[in-house]
């Protein structure tokens, strides 16, 4: 298992907000427009080989396979015959717990792909996201 996924592991709920493509927007940029939240998801009883996860698209709680590589973790969800995968990518923020470093924010994409790769092959999809990928980060849901 990699410090990624342990400190994925540890963290055990999480919460993660994404933006929308207009944050990438030129007009965005020079509007100085602050980006706006089009998609949140809480991951629930995550386990390093699955979790739930609640959308703010739609209600209900949905099952999710988790895949930990050695680079990144993922976060597969059916959705028909396409899937919706949260890719979590690096820690970017941590504090210190004592003796300890724990990571408190992720740099996360968020895709919808209409193949079955990401089931196969979850960092060969993540590297062909589309560019209209949501960007964010997720967080744990308790911090101390």
């Amino acid at each position: 298992m990699n410090a990624l996924a342990a400190a994925v592991l540890a963290a055990g709920e999480l919460i993660c907000e994404f933006n929308d493509g207009y944050r990438k927007s030129l007009l965005a940029a020079i509007a100085g427009d602050p980006p706006r939240a089009e998609l949140m998801l809480i991951y629930e009883s995550v386990t390093l080989q699955s979790a739930e996860v609640f959308s703010s698209r739609k209600p209900g709680r949905r099952p999710v396979v988790v895949r930990a590589t050695d680079r990144y973790v993922h976060f597969i969800q059916d959705d028909g015959p396409s899937v919706r995968v949260t890719t979590l990518t690096e820690c970017t923020r941590s504090k210190f717990r004592g003796d300890e470093e724990v990571c408190t924010r992720w740099s996360a994409l968020h895709a919808w792909h209409f193949d079955a790769l990401a089931r196969i092959s979850p960092d060969r999809s993540f590297e062909r996201a589309p560019s209209g990928a949501a960007t964010g980060s997720c967080e744990p849901w308790k911090l101390d």
